[in-house]
């Protein structure tokens, strides 16, 4: 088993290339990245780098969120084709989910798409407050209400659910026995954190272990070119092969637009999208050439670059052939370093509609900070000052005048803001 471990983190490895340079008269350069046939590999790019890193997709199952003390999510990994099922929203049904009753638990539920929370993932769209468990004011942890099932395309059926978070995740599991239709054996682990410079630790069921090195570090990857599902044409959701953006980055996406030319004119700031993707598959139809006059700004800290895509191969080879230009020194952009962050609990919010910003300040600022509140036409409907002491330390907001819906909440800190989607129940 750890033989095998090495060897995956070791192909991982493996397969990192710096893109060989090659400029256009036009200044663009151009890269040939692939997925691989039948989209067998995840591959990231950084613009910076210009450098690839391609992986085997399916080494893993379910990936931890880990880059807040403060934030949880989780995502299912959807090269594997899994649909995910809530078969119980009571802990203590555990003993008496039966594959027998899948026709009764719904519509399964995906990672989704239009969200600007990579950790916003398949279990976080259950029916506790949280998704799959419910935050604990008293302790800060986040406790498991709810018991999944994992459907895989060759009809294996894995059991699943969050016990705990607080730093880290605590879970259990089974596995289905299709010859004596029973359960096996409840496995039970906890991934902390830990200090991994990653989004995510990564676990397969297969192994019963975490699996290392599934991502490069978080300053060193803007795109990952991925399997994610859509609700493709307003009609049924389908698989995808395309984009997710880090979330270091926003983009914005320009149609119509020349894409060969020398110059850039800057979209609006307005325009620019954190959803995660922003690009993911709007450059490409189902099959054929891409789009001809699709054009997306990407905004990577002070940088701005330009890029267009060249080439679809679809299924049959995984090809992704793209021009890219940074044109930031034709702006004049500069940016201070982020200096505070912080959390939102609970998210979705309870029905008193009060939630605990938790915010963290790495260095004091001379100005104090502000909370603010965006409902999705951009109105400001709430707006609050932060002390500009560091360390840490939480405020309440009252939003009990706010209808149901999703808001932005943005906070700005030493000249640098973020922004993170809040749920109002």
């Amino acid at each position: 088993m750890k033989t095998k471990l090495f060897l995956a983190s070791l192909f991982a490895l493996s397969v990192q290339q710096t893109v060989l340079a090659q400029t256009d008269a036009n200044g663009y350069t151009t890269v040939n990245l692939t997925m691989g046939s039948a989209y067998q590999n995840r591959v990231f790019f950084d613009f910076s780098a210009n450098n690839i890193i391609s992986q085997t997709a399916n080494t893993w199952d379910v990936a931890f969120y880990r880059n807040s003390t403060y934030g949880y999510g989780t995502r299912i990994n959807d090269a594997l084709n899994v649909k995910v099922y809530e078969a119980s929203n009571n802990m203590a049904n555990w003993d008496n989910i039966s594959i027998a009753n899948l026709s009764s638990w719904g519509a399964p539920l995906y990672n989704p798409d239009q969200t600007a929370a990579l950790e916003d993932g398949a279990f976080e769209q259950g029916s506790a407050p949280t998704g799959w468990g419910q935050y604990n004011g008293v302790n800060h942890h986040v406790e498991g209400k709810v018991i999944f099932v994992l459907q895989y395309p060759d009809n294996s059926y894995i059991k699943f659910a969050i016990e705990d978070y607080y730093g880290g995740y605590t879970f259990k599991y089974s596995k289905w026995n299709a010859t004596t239709s029973t359960w096996g054996a409840t496995e039970t682990r906890t991934i902390a954190n830990g200090s991994d410079d990653a989004y995510f630790n990564y676990f397969s069921f297969t192994t019963g272990e975490k699996v290392p090195n599934l991502e490069p570090a978080k300053a060193n990857w803007d795109l990952m070119f991925t399997r994610y599902w859509t609700f493709f044409g307003n009609i049924m959701m389908y698989r995808m092969a395309g984009i997710i953006q880090s979330p270091t980055v926003t983009i914005a996406r320009v149609q119509p637009e020349t894409q060969d030319t020398p110059t850039a004119t800057l979209p609006s700031s307005t325009t620019f999208s954190s959803n995660i993707t922003s690009i993911g598959h709007s450059w490409k139809p189902t099959s054929g050439a891409p789009i001809s006059d699709v054009v997306y700004y990407v905004k990577q800290g002070s940088d701005y670059y330009r890029m267009y895509f060249l080439t679809n191969g679809g299924e049959a080879n995984g090809n992704m052939y793209f021009k890219y230009k940074n044109i930031t020194t034709t702006l004049g952009i500069t940016e201070v370093s982020k200096k505070a962050s912080f959390g939102i609990y609970p998210n979705p919010t309870t029905a008193d509609k009060k939630v605990t910003v938790l915010f963290d300040v790495k260095e004091k600022d001379n100005n104090k900070g502000n909370v603010e509140v965006y409902d999705l036409t951009g109105k400001r409907v709430y707006n609050a000052e932060l002390s500009n002491q560091a360390g840490f330390y939480k405020q309440d907001l009252n939003l009990s005048h706010l209808p149901s819906g999703n808001y932005l909440v943005k906070i700005s800190f030493g000249g640098k803001t973020e922004t993170k989607k809040l749920i109002v129940k």
